[in-house]
């Protein structure tokens, strides 16, 4: 407990501030993320420990991160070209230097690492930038990464104190239903604060729904994440973070959850005010 007390006092300042900064910190901060989630994926996953593997899926990842900066986020779709554009060119790769016993799946995994750490974590650089990185983006990323912060804590502490009926544990079995019903009251309260008290230029009442769709994505995110660590054999994916284990094992949750903020925002909803 007392490590993950330390590492919420340096990492939310951390956060915060360079999501109240933006470009060029928090750009820093996700980069920094996406290689470290990363190499956890990559010691997760291939059992050669071969570098190559790695650096290949870091110079993927990166490009991801860039050209999530770079984007216009209402019209250009530059970070889905860029992970488009490194499935085609890591095809060469796969043919010329996997054996050819199970390349395909192990291409598979490998190519799932930078979609899964980079393509997804880059969402939080394009909701920062909607409207120009004016303080709609600022607050709407603030908002669901309060929300994932939310869901996590009350699932946490309502499955410790009444967590009865365990919810998938060939999975991860110390995760209830009571749990995630504790994680979905705490989404939806700081949603509904949030919403009536940032200027997100849009009724509070929608921005509970963004709040809803947030909590039941980093919980499914919670689960994707101890579904790999299962696959590998590891009870954490890495020791970056006292008290939380790796990169992967606190962003596992923000990975799926700030999509679904970004597309609803994009698809479903008008911030113009």
């Amino acid at each position: 407990m007392a490590g993950r007390l330390l590492t919420a006092l340096v990492g939310i300042p951390l956060l915060v501030g360079a999501i109240w900064l933006g470009a060029p910190w928090l750009t820093i901060l996700v980069g920094a993320a996406v290689l470290l989630g990363l190499r956890e994926y990559h010691q997760m996953t291939n059992p050669t420990r071969s570098p190559v593997p790695l650096v290949l899926a870091a110079a993927w990842g990166l490009a991801i991160v860039v050209s999530a900066q770079m984007t216009d986020v209402w019209t250009n779709y530059l970070p889905h070209a860029v992970l488009g554009a490194g499935v085609l060119l890591s095809v060469p790769w796969v043919l010329v230097s996997l054996p050819r016993k199970d390349a395909l799946v192990r291409w598979a995994v490998w190519a799932f690492g930078p979609f899964y750490v980079a393509f997804l974590l880059a969402h939080a650089l394009l909701i920062r930038e909607m409207d120009g990185g004016s303080d709609l983006g600022r607050d709407w990323l603030f908002f669901g990464i309060m929300v994932v912060f939310a869901t996590d804590t009350g699932a946490f502490f309502t499955g410790r104190l009444i967590g009865r009926h365990k919810m998938a544990p060939s999975i991860s079995p110390g995760k209830t239903w009571e749990g995630a019903v504790g994680g979905m009251v705490c989404a939806l309260g700081i949603a509904l604060l949030l919403g009536s008290i940032l200027e997100l230029g849009t009724p509070t009442w929608q921005a509970t729904l963004v709040g809803a769709a947030a909590g039941v994505a980093a919980q499914l995110g919670d689960l994707l994440e101890s579904r790999l660590k299962r696959a590998s054999g590891v009870k954490d994916a890495g020791r970056f973070l006292p008290g939380h284990g790796g990169v992967l094992d606190r962003a596992d949750s923000i990975v799926l959850a700030i999509p679904a903020v970004y597309y609803l925002l994009k698809f479903a909803l008008d911030t113009s005010g």
